[in-house]
This record gives structure tokens, C-alpha cells and sequence, in this order.
């Protein structure tokens, strides 16, 4: 009577473990059709203006910029690498440096090709 209760649960194990077996295939073959979908589209995609669209927006938002802030981290080993960002606003640069822990701060204004340094 054990033993046939056992094999009763091996064969449902076995139904159970094949119809799995059956469906992963299934979803992994759909997989593959969407990852080939997917290569073809990105090969067919010329990159090239876009990143000549995006290089341009860049440079358009960076001559918006009034002011940069040059600074060093001070690090747990020593100061770091000389570092910087733009800001739209002296507010903006003065948040920036009293909310960060910085060393050798230098604030500029960037005017029409002029530099001056304020800090």
C-alpha cells in the first residue's frame, strides 16, 4: 500500500517536473524571438544623429551656465582629485558648498568668454 502511494507521488512528480519543463521551453523560445526582435531593431538604428543632437543640447545647457565651482573632497586618505559643476545661480553654487564637506573652493563666474573669480 506504501509503496504504491509512493509511486502514485512519482509519477504526479514526474508529470508535474515534464509539463514544467514543457512551459519553460515554450517561454524561453518566446524569449529568444524578442531578444532577435530586439538586435534587429537596435542594428537597423543609426546612432549617429542622435548623439550629434545630444552633444548639441549639451553644449547649448552649458553656455546657459553663470557660474562654476572648482573644488576638492577631503577623502580618508587625504584630499582628492580636483573636481567640478556648473550652477545657473550663486545661490545655487553657495548651497552647494556649504551642504558638501569641500576644500579649496574657488567660485567663478563665466560671462560672455570672461572668467572672474569671486571665492
Amino acid at each position: 500500500m506504501i509503496t504504491a502511494i509512493v509511486q502514485i507521488m512519482t509519477s504526479i512528480s514526474i508529470i508535474i517536473l515534464l509539463v514544467l519543463i514543457v512551459f519553460t521551453n515554450k517561454r524561453l523560445a518566446q524569449l529568444e524571438v524578442k531578444i532577435e526582435r530586439c538586435r534587429d531593431l537596435y542594428n537597423g538604428i543609426d546612432l549617429a544623429p542622435l548623439r550629434v543632437k545630444i552633444h548639441y543640447l549639451e553644449g547649448s545647457i552649458k553656455a546657459l551656465y553663470k557660474y562654476k565651482v572648482l573644488f576638492k573632497r577631503e577623502r580618508w586618505f587625504g584630499i582628492g582629485k580636483l573636481e567640478e559643476e556648473y550652477f545657473f545661480t550663486k545661490k545655487q553654487a553657495d548651497k552647494f558648498i556649504d551642504s558638501n564637506d569641500l576644500k579649496e573652493v574657488v567660485i567663478i563666474r563665466l560671462e560672455d568668454n570672461e572668467t572672474e573669480i569671486i571665492n
